[in-house]
């Protein structure tokens, strides 16, 4: 077993982790609720000064809340000072073009793959369409054993990969069960050095609702396998 990762962050854009209260005792909480106009789309301006915030990325699982805050994973990258490899885990390639001085939830990968730090990228996704960069390298989910990283590695995790029976998110989704993806994430936690990942995906907020038990559920296995956590979780 490769070393994990020593700390777990929730960031908190809003109180959606209020309806997950076992993961969040297990996590650090940082408060980014003054920040608005956030959600989806972002200005580099904005999000400069939200980085300001993170004060440690290196060995450290995040917690971004819905896909509509994937965005910040491109916050996350940019803070690293050394090169590293990046595996996505994601139903979309969120590679698309978006307005100048602004990032979104759809276009961050393009921005990521800019960043010096980030020597290549493998994507593992259902969606087919084609990225053309040199770094980008996609693979079906079940092709993860496929994937060899040359440097450290960091995972960013979309759960909208994942079935709508399993979890319902906020986006269109894919046909991974939650096993298959636990399996992924074991595989490249114990093959390889992991320095950093985070995870969004979360169901809509709604009082009452059982898909956050699912989503914790399946969030606690994954920081489980991530990080040092002694704790037994009971479900």
């Amino acid at each position: 077993m490769k070393s994990l990762l020593s700390s777990s962050y929730i960031l908190m854009f809003d109180e959606y982790y209020s309806f997950q209260p076992r993961l969040k005792e297990m996590c650090s909480c940082i408060d980014l609720k003054d920040f608005s106009s956030i959600r989806f789309m972002c200005s580099k301006k904005v999000l400069d000064s939200i980085s300001e915030k993170i004060k440690k990325v290196e060995n450290s699982l995040f917690f971004l809340g819905a896909g509509e805050f994937h965005h910040f994973t491109y916050m996350l990258l940019k803070k690293f000072d050394k090169t590293i490899s990046l595996i996505v885990i994601d139903k979309h390639i969120d590679y698309s073009d978006t307005y100048q001085g602004f990032i979104t939830c759809g276009s961050w990968l393009k921005d990521v793959a800019r960043l010096n730090q980030i020597a290549e990228i493998f994507v593992l996704s259902e969606d087919k369409r084609n990225v053309h960069n040199n770094k980008v390298k996609i693979f079906s989910p079940l092709e993860y054993k496929k994937i060899k990283p040359c440097l450290p590695v960091y995972i960013s995790i979309d759960k909208d990969i994942l079935t709508k029976s399993s979890i319902n998110t906020t986006w269109d989704q894919g046909h991974c069960q939650p096993k298959t993806l636990i399996e992924i994430v074991s595989y490249f936690s114990s093959a390889f050095e992991i320095v950093g990942a985070d995870i969004c995906g979360e169901p809509p907020a709604q009082f009452f609702s059982p898909e956050h038990k699912k989503s914790e559920d399946i969030n606690l296995k994954l920081l489980l396998l991530l990080t040092a956590k002694s704790q037994s979780i009971v479900a």
